[in-house]
């Protein structure tokens, strides 16, 4: 009888192991060869003008302290100044002060509308950290190889490329086919509730419609996919979900000479220990599989096995996306405690705590369902839980079938040899996502390769990125 059970066993291992193969054999596929093409270099003037941009400050602090009127005034004159046609020839209408669209029209305005769009605010730069930058944070120093600055990534070199490159072909006299928007928010920083929600108001009370809105977001990488040894763009298609919740524990304070077995803040850690040791439930999006069948064909055998024959390897797959902070946040949505407040007096134990945890969600997910795990993570109901600030729910994805992201895949071949285009989740949030209601399409790109410094120490936009960028935006224009 046992013999006769591992004679079994072993033609079932056999006959696993020969279906294994033969998927992957299925899935194995070179990725094509391509060429780019020669990208102009930049007139002197582009790169003193993201220099001079980087220059002003235009800081978002707080989304309880007003906007920077005085930073931002100035740089309204700077672009008013620097991009004379730009402001000639397109209609600007101003929100909320200071945020702006540029209407552009098209031959045929019957055709929906493209939008490309930017911001002009940045973070600030933490005080402590000031004398560990190579150069001043908002000199907007100017070397060989690249330009410094806040800003000069995220996201003043998308902003001024997009205005270099619609001045160059106004003063070739050139008209779009397809009429375009140019949309550059003032508070994306802080949740452009001021800037990019209010024009997505002004579109939708004068029912406009775009094909395509383009904006920040993913990039080009070598350092990631390195067993491809390819370039990859990652196009955004979906952002994930925003949500914050308050956690807040009241007990029995008191003189710290007498401690109780159990204070609000031993409480409320041991709910923060207990969400920070789960995870709520790993899951791989659209965006994230349209990927994986893009470059699987292409992976070492392993790997490709594991793509091949997820019905089998799924939970390798996921240990192996967990690894890196990176990708676990692409198959989870996430929750990190972000604020904590207790106590005013070293000898007083305090009768409340108060936490807040901040949550990206994946498409698919929504708050409630983040508001069920904490819940249910923390159990105890000493704890209360609260909505903190705005949430947003996952906005919609777009197909990697349709004309407006087969625009731009087809366009960022052009851009770098052999590079290799795929559908991306976006695990952080920007104004894009007002957008994903009203337009077919919504892609996050920005064609630098592995920026450094973003919203860190020694923020610098490379002139190669910087060249990349306005040819980007000119062919955007011109499609």
């Amino acid at each position: 009888m046992l013999k006769k059970f591992l004679k079994l066993l072993l033609l079932f291992v056999v006959v696993l192991i020969i279906i294994v193969l033969v998927q992957t054999w299925r899935f194995t596929a070179p990725l094509k060869q391509t060429k780019s093409v020669a990208i102009p270099s930049l007139p002197d003037s582009a790169i003193q003008h993201l220099s001079a941009a980087i220059q002003i400050p235009t800081i978002s602090v707080s989304d309880t302290l007003p906007a920077d009127s005085v930073a931002l005034r100035q740089f309204r004159a700077f672009i008013e100044k620097t991009y004379p046609l730009v402001h000639q020839k397109l209609q600007r209408i101003i929100i909320d002060s200071f945020s702006y669209i540029y209407y552009w029209p098209g031959k045929n305005t019957s055709l929906q509308p493209n939008v490309l769009m930017a911001h002009q605010d940045v973070v600030p730069v933490e005080t402590a950290t000031e004398k560990e930058w190579k150069a001043p944070p908002f000199s907007g120093q100017i070397t060989d190889s690249a330009i410094w600055g806040r800003g000069a990534i995220d996201d003043k070199g998308n902003l001024i490329s997009i205005c270099e490159a619609a001045e160059k072909l106004l003063k070739q006299g050139y008209q779009p086919q397809r009429s375009f928007y140019l949309c550059f928010g003032h508070d994306e920083e802080l949740g452009g509730s001021m800037g990019a929600a209010k024009i997505v108001v002004w579109m939708q009370h004068h029912n406009i419609h775009p094909a395509l809105v383009c904006d920040e977001g993913g990039f080009i990488t070598k350092e990631n996919f390195k067993e491809l040894g390819r370039p990859i763009a990652l196009l955004g298609v979906a952002e994930k979900g925003y949500a914050s919740f308050e956690l807040t524990v009241d007990a029995e304070g008191g003189h710290s000479s007498m401690p109780a077995k159990e204070t609000a803040i031993d409480i409320l850690s041991k709910a923060l220990v207990n969400i920070r040791s789960s995870q709520m439930p790993a899951r791989f999006t659209e965006p994230t599989n349209e990927m994986l069948q893009k470059i699987g064909p292409a992976m070492p055998f392993v790997t490709r096995m594991a793509l091949a024959n997820r019905w089998l390897f799924n939970p390798m797959l996921i240990s192996k996306f967990e690894s890196s902070n990176g990708t676990n946040a692409t198959i989870h949505s996430t929750i990190v405690p972000t604020i904590i407040n207790a106590g005013m007096k070293d000898n007083v134990i305090p009768s409340h705590a108060e936490a807040v945890v901040n949550s990206r969600i994946l498409p698919g997910e929504t708050s409630s369902d983040v508001l069920d795990f904490l819940k249910k993570t923390i159990n105890d109901d000493r704890v209360k839980i609260k909505n903190y600030g705005g949430v947003f729910e996952p906005g919609k994805s777009a197909a990697a079938s349709s004309d407006g992201y087969k625009k731009v895949d087809s366009l960022t071949y052009t851009l770098m040899d052999n590079l290799v285009p795929v559908p991306f989740l976006m695990i952080g949030a920007t104004d894009s996502r007002y957008f994903r209601n009203i337009a077919d399409v919504v892609i996050d790109f920005t064609p630098m390769l592995d920026p450094k410094g973003f919203h860190g120490i020694d923020e610098r936009m490379s002139i190669s990125d910087y060249q990349r960028l306005v040819y980007y935006y000119e062919k955007m224009l011109q499609q």
